[in-house]
């Protein structure tokens, strides 16, 4: 297997994440299928100032959030955290979650999402039946 190298750069701009208003960038730098492992995917993703991402929950990853830039407040099953440059946070499956950005300038993160183990059993099965 190859390392893969990438950049922040040239992210797709995205307008109205899960229902939300404001504008956000997005960038994915490798999905499942291209690693051996449970990673559903690995992304780079930002909000503008005063936009949202619209709370939802994942019904088959786990979701990491390392935040590399900006101010911003996380929901968390309605409980809201303040987020900034260092900070992580896990949504596990099922927590309904949600991000603003409450800063001047851009909130930006890393996402990496893992495949949780109850979906990975259900989908080997399903392979090992094709």
């Amino acid at each position: 297997m190859t390392a893969l190298t990438t950049s922040t750069s040239a992210p797709s701009i995205v307008h109205g994440v899960h229902g939300a208003p404001g504008q956000s960038y997005w960038k994915c730098f490798a999905r499942g299928n291209v690693l051996a492992s449970a990673l559903e995917a690995w992304e780079y993703a930002a909000l503008s100032p005063g936009a949202v991402n619209g709370e939802h929950l994942h019904t088959r990853t786990d979701e990491v959030y390392f935040f590399l830039a900006g101010e911003g407040e996380m929901l968390l099953d309605g409980e809201a955290f303040p987020v900034g440059p260092g900070d992580a946070i896990l949504t596990p499956l099922g927590v309904c979650h949600g991000l603003a950005n409450t800063g001047d300038s851009n909130l930006e993160w890393l996402t990496i999402e893992v495949t949780a183990p109850e979906t990975a059993a259900i989908l080997d099965g399903v392979q090992d039946e094709a």
